[in-house]
């Protein structure tokens, strides 16, 4: 296909460094109010911090590439992504497995705040296991911004940058949320050494946990396709995917399953969860 120009993400990164004031702490504030009235008006967990950045991706992309979003919640991600902008296409992939009988209303109140606040954007959902979705159904642009909050195991982060490679532009920014945590340090980290033309270019590092700015983090990575690399998933990606699709992916099902049955079983499954790969102390932070 006929390509016209490339996702910066050296101008994204220079523009980034103008989005926000430094608050009385220290802390960086977006400049525009227009964030926090997005998080004040749309349910959600993105901070006013990170719906600025997505919404700089989002404004930053050429004529002839679009944006994924993995992990769409109840819409707050996707309508600060589309603030004030209507040129790409905006892929969202959403299954709410983790939401039970939760889910149906997430996806109702989904509905409503696009229809409330994207009118403007030409915004396609599929629901969907985005692993699935992603190395199975084919996009007709390349994707330049690509933002993941799926499911968060170090497994389901690796398979993150894995199944969305064939589908990026030649240069792709991603920014993955939850970044912070230890287990997404890890799978990112292994992506890395494995797979040339990734690097992170830009950490967003929360204080801790559920930080009221950043989240569990935010951070920035840019994909240059080497040259003369094939479109296709990667040997170990193909493996990976088999042992979710096949194992992990269904076990955890189940387990969502059973726990929105029971719920007395949450604070079990807690206990039974190792919380050091999702805790965020001081030495996670970047300096």
């Amino acid at each position: 296909m006929p390509h016209f120009a490339i996702m910066d993400v050296d101008a994204f990164l220079r523009a980034a460094d103008e989005l926000f004031d430094r608050g009385p702490h220290g802390h960086l504030i977006p400049r525009s109010p227009a964030y926090a009235e997005v998080s004040s008006r749309v349910e959600g967990m993105t901070t006013a911090n990170e719906l600025a950045v997505l919404n700089l991706a989002a404004s930053l992309l050429p004529a002839d590439e679009d944006y994924l979003e993995v992990g769409s919640f109840k819409g707050r991600s996707m309508v600060g992504a589309t603030l004030g902008v209507s040129g790409p296409i905006f892929h969202a992939v959403e299954n709410y497995v983790e939401f039970g009988m939760q889910g149906a209303d997430a996806r109702a109140t989904l509905d409503r705040h696009l229809a409330e606040h994207a009118a403007h954007a030409d915004v396609r959902l599929v629901e969907g296991d985005g692993f699935a979705v992603l190395s199975t159904a084919p996009y007709p642009r390349d994707i330049g911004v690509y933002f993941y909050d799926g499911e968060h195991t170090s497994l389901a982060h690796y398979l993150a940058l894995g199944v969305a490679e064939p589908l990026l532009a030649d240069e792709a920014l991603v920014l993955i949320d939850d970044a912070t945590w230890p287990l997404v340090a890890r799978a990112h980290q292994a992506y890395l050494r494995r797979h040339p033309g990734w690097e992170i270019v830009r950490r967003w590092d929360s204080t801790g946990n559920d930080d009221p700015h950043w989240a569990n983090g935010l951070h920035a990575l840019r994909f240059r396709r080497p040259a003369g690399a094939p479109r296709r998933l990667h040997p170990d990606v193909r493996a990976a995917l088999i042992a979710q699709r096949r194992a992990v992916g269904p076990a955890r099902k189940a387990i969502w399953t059973i726990m929105h049955k029971a719920p007395w079983l949450v604070p079990l499954a807690k206990r039974l969860e190792p919380k050091r790969a999702h805790k965020i102390s001081p030495e996670d932070h970047a300096t």
